[in-house]
């Protein structure tokens, strides 16, 4: 965990996004940057165009400012670029969100993305927040930690991974594995069965005894639960445990798109309690 891009838009929605950004910055001893974007609108006249530009110009003077005095701010209370244990910097572009990150990802050397985003009944503005969100971890090749802006203060203490007995599995639970041990975090592998579905007890079995394997010592444990529905089930398990990351593995493009359908939402409301961490389910490879 060497380099933490965290996108915000000055929102304290992304203020509780930039939180966890610098806690995982501080015990991992990693550069955070603070990634802030504005995108010039097509205009089809030299007239509008004229305008459009100044505008942008003067967008970007504000947000250069607001980046440097939160950079600022960072410095004074937690010690950035001094002796708080990490450095901190910012990147103001003109460009989209979604090819930003996807380029400062593949290439430029950051290996986690945090950023804000919202669960239901929310305004426009926030909904906006949580489309972006989306559209980052589907474009993206690196794991993403989507916070809500209701998240409590930040803590990575007990970390629950939602298994499904894939062979991504593994590949995911490195990274997990990787994250938590800057934290000492317990990590809880959580299989949802069905009540009139078939539990394979030597399936059950074949997975622990390979998470053992795989990750000798570390603080792992395994646990099969019945519900009817998957979300629901983790959902009810995150209160039970006080679990404060709920980790899932996206295998494959569309994968938010169905996580946040209007039929899911209703079962998803621990989206706006704990933060998703959403990881790739098998190594990227760069072109």
């Amino acid at each position: 965990m060497e380099r933490i891009l965290c996108p915000i838009d000055f929102s304290s929605t992304s203020a509780k996004a930039v939180d966890y950004a610098v806690y995982i910055a501080q015990h991992a001893g990693a550069h955070l940057s603070l990634m802030h974007v504005l995108h010039l609108p097509i205009v089809d006249t030299s007239e509008t165009a004229l305008v459009a530009s100044e505008l942008l110009g003067e967008q970007m003077r504000d947000a250069a400012e607001k980046l440097k005095a939160l950079c600022r701010q960072l410095e004074e209370r937690h010690g950035a670029n001094r002796d708080g244990g990490f450095t901190c910097d910012y990147i103001l572009r003109e460009a989209l969100l979604t090819d930003l990150a996807s380029e400062l990802t593949a290439h430029g050397g950051y290996n986690l993305i945090v950023m804000g985003t919202t669960g239901l009944d929310n305004t426009m503005e926030e909904l906006l927040i949580g489309s972006n969100t989306e559209a980052v971890i589907e474009e993206v090749k690196c794991p993403v930690l989507s916070v809500p802006g209701t998240a409590p203060s930040p803590a990575l203490e007990r970390i629950i991974y939602a298994t499904d007995y894939s062979t991504e599995d593994m590949y995911a639970l490195k990274q997990v594995v990787q994250l938590g041990s800057f934290f000492g975090s317990h990590i809880d592998v959580v299989h949802v069965v069905k009540p009139n579905a078939r539990s394979s007890s030597e399936e059950a079995e074949h997975f622990w005894g390979e998470l053992q394997q795989k990750f000798p010592g570390v603080p792992l444990s395994f646990h099969e639960i019945t519900n009817k529905h998957r979300d629901e089930g983790l959902k009810n398990y995150l209160k039970k445990t006080g679990g404060e990351v709920l980790a899932v593995v996206r295998r494959r493009k569309g994968f938010l798109k169905e996580l946040f359908s209007q039929s899911l939402a209703e079962r998803l409301t621990y989206q706006a309690e704990v933060p998703l961490l959403v990881l790739q389910g098998e190594k990227a490879t760069t072109t």
